[in-house]
């Protein structure tokens, strides 16, 4: 094998194991933040913020903002960076999942301050430069270094009273970065070897967590594989799968986790055979046969009490030309060539909910 790539590694730290959460204020100490605008969406979340703000360790917690709502629409970007000018923060702690850590991401894009994230779900934007802001029915997503967070602290005790229904799509919207980064834009080795140690963990701790919610180690090898993935999100790009979700949940307000685990399944199914290699490894990963790789995500899934079928998600049978529409419009790059009415038919399966068919690798 000739080996010929180039691959980026984004700075940040990173802090992981159980209590790390009660490190928070020395992060942001670490990071010389004097006036802190602090993101908590949850009753947990605001425990943490009250912590903090009673630290006292040559901060001040300037504001509280309790407010983040899936896929960051334009008017709740614009009132929170108001509430940053009126607090005069200089710094921004975010303390939930992808939805409040997509609001630190807005207020970084337009006002330059660091985050510190405290994710509580398995969203994995922690982890990269990734943006997404919606408004008139479209979700305009970018990249931009100002809004990777500069810490992450990852506490797998917050996960533990997470519910299995935000559990599980969050834990197939982690495994889908994995398995997307094998062949979007900027895949290279190193990322595809954090990506199958990702999809490794996700696929032996999901269902164990599933039967047993509180189960601590389960939570905290399930919370490791999320952070891979979102390392390996970061490292490339969000790609046709990722893409088909972005118009599922920007134009049509779908939960992005919900979306990740109904599509996941019929991507990889269409992409396959244009990926032998990656197939391969992704077939050794998850431990099942090269050929029925999308058939044994669509099965964990079921396994997960996952949805499966857009329809679950209320999405009319109607919609599915728009979507192809706006999708196909959205993706540049895919090793399998495409055309709306592929995708067109890849949505009407995920509608229905089908288990998707053994694939033949090589004869794209």
């Amino acid at each position: 094998m000739t080996l010929d790539f180039a691959y980026e590694a984004l700075p940040q730290r990173v802090v992981f194991g159980a209590g790390r959460r009660h490190m928070l204020a020395d992060e942001v100490v670490r990071l010389s933040m004097t006036r802190v605008f602090v993101i908590a969406d949850t009753p947990e979340a605001k425990l943490i913020a009250d912590d903090l703000a009673g630290a006292g360790s040559g901060f001040t917690v300037a504001a509280v903002w309790h407010e983040a709502i899936q896929h960051v629409p334009e008017d709740l970007a614009e009132r929170a960076r108001a509430a940053v000018d009126a607090a005069g923060a200089d710094g921004v702690v975010t303390i939930g999942g992808g939805s409040s850590t997509g609001l630190a991401k807005a207020i970084a894009l337009s006002h330059g301050l660091p985050i510190i994230a405290v994710p509580t779900t398995y969203a994995g934007s922690e982890q990269t430069a990734i943006y997404g802001i919606t408004g008139g029915r479209h979700k305009q997503t970018g990249k931009d270094p100002r809004v990777q967070p500069r810490a992450v602290i990852y506490d797998p005790e917050l996960t533990l009273g997470l519910p299995l229904a935000v559990t599980g799509p969050s834990a197939f919207n982690a495994l889908a970065h994995s398995v997307e980064a094998l062949y979007a834009p900027g895949a290279n080795p190193v990322v595809s070897a954090l990506a199958m140690e990702g999809v490794r963990a996700i696929h032996r701790s999901l269902p164990a967590v599933m039967n047993d919610p509180g189960d601590p180690a389960g939570r905290a090898d399930l919370l490791y594989g999320a952070y891979l993935s979102g390392v390996a999100l970061g490292a490339t790009a969000a790609a046709f799968h990722h893409k088909i979700c972005h118009v599922l949940g920007g134009t049509f307000n779908l939960v992005h986790a919900d979306a990740h685990s109904v599509i996941l399944p019929h991507a990889v199914a269409f992409n396959a055979p244009a990926l032998p290699a990656e197939m391969a490894q992704l077939a050794a990963a998850l431990g099942v046969d090269a050929d029925d790789i999308a058939g044994a995500l669509w099965d964990l899934a079921v396994a997960s009490h996952v949805p499966t079928s857009l329809e679950q998600l209320g999405l009319r049978v109607d919609d599915l030309a728009e979507v192809a529409r706006r999708a196909t419009a959205e993706i540049t790059v895919n090793p399998r060539p495409f055309t709306e009415a592929d995708i067109l038919a890849l949505l009407h399966r995920a509608h229905a909910g089908m288990r998707p068919a053994r694939t033949t690798t090589g004869d794209a």
